[in-house]
């Protein structure tokens, strides 16, 4: 019931800072695990973290075209992670069927 496996994720992170970037490519590993697994998750544990690849992209702004120039940096970070992922498969747990027979009146009675 209670399972280990390896996993290895390639994640993207996008932010005006570096830690930034960091964050929301480690935020979405959890999604994508949780996608591509149908089990209940206890433990995500990071093995490895690898850059692929970092980019860092500086462009001046203008309001209106010529007022208050100013320089914006974005931080693109695409990582690939090794996690040791913990779980209840759940195609292991059995489940018991209880059917209950109730006339309109009592399943009125009871809300259900």
């Amino acid at each position: 019931m209670f399972q280990e496996k390896p996993l290895t994720l390639v994640v993207r992170g996008m932010s005006e800072t570096k830690q930034g970037a960091f964050q929301q490519a480690l935020t979405r590993m959890k999604s994508q695990i949780s996608k591509e697994t149908s089990d209940v998750l206890l433990q995500i544990e990071p093995q490895d973290v690898e850059v692929v690849s970092a980019h860092l992209t500086q462009y001046r702004e203008k309001f209106l075209g010529f007022l208050f120039p100013r320089t914006r940096t974005r931080y693109e970070v695409t990582l690939r992670i090794t996690v040791k992922l913990k779980y209840v498969n759940l195609s292991e747990v059995e489940f018991t069927e209880n059917k209950e027979n109730l006339s309109k009146y009592q399943r009125l009675l009871h809300m259900r």
